[in-house]
């Protein structure tokens, strides 16, 4: 298995296949305004976790395919924003659908790149690969479905057929 192969099968486990952890696609699925903007003391909520994936999966893909960034400096906390308390479920839907977007843009993405690329450096301040980079952002998006799910549970919004009892 060459190196694409091995990133996609991450990106695909943690967006849309079930494998060893539920992907993103089932661990949003179903919820509604009021349940994604749902927290409890100083957590981020669900909506919250998605702003900040469809945050740092469009600025790697934009970085990836060589388009300029929104902004040069960020403060992480900024990501999880949820500027409008009193969001809709359209609002919730539009959220959800940008996030599909930007997943399978990236899928996209990795499935059009030339293998050399996965070896080249992502930073001009440093040597780190693509490769390296893009198996990370798969480790830090599984990160965040899993709170994802651990919200839904303590909500009481969580179907144990969908996996993780």
């Amino acid at each position: 298995m060459n190196l694409k192969a091995v990133l996609l099968e991450q990106m695909d486990a943690c967006y849309d296949e079930m494998s060893w952890f539920v992907p993103l696609n089932i661990a949003i699925d179903g919820l509604s305004a009021e349940q994604a903007a749902w927290k409890t003391g100083d957590s981020n909520s669900i909506w919250q976790i998605v702003n900040h994936l469809i945050f740092w999966n469009e600025r790697y893909l934009n970085r990836f395919k060589g388009l300029p960034l929104s902004q040069e400096e960020v403060n992480n906390d900024d990501t999880f924003d949820c500027t409008n308390p009193n969001e809709t479920n359209e609002e919730w839907q539009s959220s959800v659908l940008q996030l599909h977007r930007v997943m399978s843009d990236w899928a996209e993405a990795i499935k059009e790149c030339d293998e050399v690329k996965f070896h080249s450096a992502a930073y001009k301040e440093s040597d780190s690969p693509w490769s390296s980079v893009i198996a990370n952002i798969n480790i830090h998006n599984a990160y965040h479905i899993g709170q994802i799910v651990e919200i839904r549970k303590t909500l009481g919004v969580w179907d144990s057929k969908n996996g993780v009892n």
